[in-house]
């Protein structure tokens, strides 16, 4: 009886090792699942920039094109001016000796005819008579060619680049690979105090880390594509105190989502300090930011980015299992509460809606617990009402958790629902404001 006991004992045991090892299997594989979608949202995003900095290229070396065409017409015109020019030399020097022997009274008073012939012939210095302003006479003929015709016709853009706008343009060249030089430098010399969030600053700013989770300097983003230098941020200045709800509203292109990028460490500003939670993002390597992001901060994109083969609570889990110590992470029960998906957890992502999707993912970037949030344009693949739930959930979230929470949009409606709305415009922050009351997404017009 007890060989029987025993050796089923010892069946259990092994059932149970081999679950735990296909539990392990599982957990391996989800985890490289995790890796592969993060690397490969990464890849598109360099795909996104490589394509936005060749489109950047095709248009100036179009310019380019452009001014080489309207100086070639210049040249042209020109030339067709000059040939003008000598026409009417010719024609006026073939004139003049006709008037003059249009006299024939002063010959017959002479008595030496021979003489009236002599004094015929003398030419009377034509180039006196051409020299007023029959140069000038043909190039007015054309104004669509001259200089301000082709301004007019294809721009002030298209104009050739003059000596000084080169030197100029080289200039920003030399500067820019400067500045990346001393952030190297930099680096190089204080990495272990970076890695360990001691104030490091570039320019002598010091952040005020107790009350501040963000604190940029004179931050400054710009894109050398060929001999061109594209701004995108001019010299941002910002502070945003913890546990706050911000919205950054802007036009396409005014640098809202380049900013958030620099913010949450997806790209590195060219210029200034960027200190989140007590790191400067300016001065850490790549391989240092994976680190950051992956401890620090959480992502919900227009995408919901969830692997298909896993079921809503093991997307969530995904993310509990990158929080630095388990003791850090939330629990995935209390977060699906607060999602309200806590009746679809054992659901797989096609059994879902969008905006149940978008809540899995929200869900899964609590999961590590991490101080802030960021959301570029989280509702924008959802109708109103699913749109309002999940705003309604960030919310709840900030509430609940104390999690600062950075959400990018192009809907003007979000700034009434957040404690500080920063409006992005060509580059630079045109205004803060601070809502002493902020809306419920129940209580705002959504279109």
């Amino acid at each position: 009886m007890a060989l029987k006991n025993r050796q089923k004992a010892e069946k259990e045991y092994k059932k149970a090792q081999a679950a735990e090892k296909a539990a392990e299997r599982e957990y391996k594989r989800a985890l490289a699942a995790e890796k592969a979608a993060a690397k490969k949202a990464e890849q598109k995003a360099k795909a996104e920039k490589r394509q936005q900095a060749q489109e950047a290229a095709r248009k100036a070396r179009e310019a380019d094109r452009k001014a080489k065409e309207a100086e070639r017409k210049a040249r042209e015109a020109e030339k067709e001016a000059k040939e003008a020019e000598r026409q009417a030399n010719q024609a006026t020097v073939a004139k003049k000796p006709a008037k003059k022997t249009a006299k024939p009274k002063k010959a017959k008073q002479t008595a030496k005819p021979r003489k009236v012939a002599a004094k015929v012939a003398k030419p009377a210095k034509p180039k006196r008579v051409v020299k007023a302003s029959a140069l000038a006479k043909p190039k007015r003929l054309r104004k669509s060619e001259t200089e301000a015709g082709i301004i007019k016709k294809h721009g002030q853009a298209d104009k050739p680049y003059t000596k000084q706008q080169d030197k100029e343009q080289e200039k920003k060249r030399k500067a820019f690979k400067e500045r990346e030089k001393q952030l190297a430098k930099i680096t190089k010399l204080h990495s272990k105090e970076i890695l360990e969030g001691k104030v490091v600053s570039i320019s002598n700013n010091v952040p005020d880390v107790k009350d501040n989770i963000i604190e940029l300097f004179d931050v400054k983003k710009s894109y050398l594509t060929g001999d061109l230098e594209y701004e995108v941020l001019k010299g941002i200045d910002l502070k945003i105190k913890k546990g706050t709800f911000v919205v950054i509203l802007g036009p396409s292109g005014s640098g809202k989502t380049t900013l958030l990028n620099i913010i949450s460490g997806l790209d590195k500003a060219n210029q200034g300090d960027v200190f989140v939670s007590g790191y400067n993002l300016s001065l850490l390597k790549d391989s240092h930011l994976t680190k950051f992001r992956r401890d620090t901060v959480g992502f919900i994109f227009q995408q919901y980015n969830l692997l298909t083969n896993l079921t809503a609570r093991e997307n969530a889990e995904v993310g509990e299992n990158l929080a630095k110590t388990k003791n850090k992470a939330l629990g995935i029960d209390e977060i699906f509460k607060v999602i309200e998906m806590d009746e679809h957890m054992n659901k797989f992502p096609s059994q879902l809606s969008g905006g149940q999707q978008q809540r899995v993912s929200i869900g899964r970037a609590l999961a590590k617990n991490p101080k802030i949030l960021f959301c570029d344009e989280p509702t924008g693949a959802l109708d109103e009402e699913m749109g309002r739930k999940v705003l309604e959930i960030l919310l709840d979230v900030n509430k609940a958790f104390k999690t600062s929470i950075i959400m990018v949009t192009h809907n003007p409606n979000f700034q009434y629902v957040a404690d500080i709305v920063i409006s992005v415009k060509n580059g630079s922050i045109t205004s803060v404001k601070h809502n002493a009351s902020p809306k419920k997404p129940s209580e705002i017009n959504w279109g």
